[in-house]
């Protein structure tokens, strides 16, 4: 079985922007003081070091288009499209609403 890891790599400013489109974020007044944003620093070091083999740049990169680049290094065919820009919204919302508690 070939086992490849992928390392989704993105600046602390990119993952600021990204974790504040969060519903929790927007539930919780707009509170930047999230977990998940007290640990940028950490998992940023963490995930910039060589034994996570390949590193994946997201920052200017649409969802797509890292699944793409993974999908073609790991010589993967999709076998899917991709979705409507509208439809991926609606799909990313749903996902975010079955996980408030």
């Amino acid at each position: 079985m070939d086992v490849r890891h992928y390392a989704l790599i993105a600046s602390p400013e990119t993952l600021l922007k990204r974790l504040s489109t969060r519903i929790a974020f927007i539930r919780s007044g707009r509170r930047r003081e999230t977990w998940a944003m007290q640990q940028i620093p950490r998992c940023v070091a963490a995930l910039a070091q060589s034994r996570y083999a390949t590193h994946v740049h997201t920052d200017d990169r649409t969802t797509d288009e890292v699944v793409e680049w993974i999908a073609d290094n790991a010589g993967v065919k999709l076998a899917m499209p991709r979705l409507h820009p509208a439809k991926y919204q609606l799909r990313r919302l749903r996902i975010g609403l079955q996980h408030i508690r």
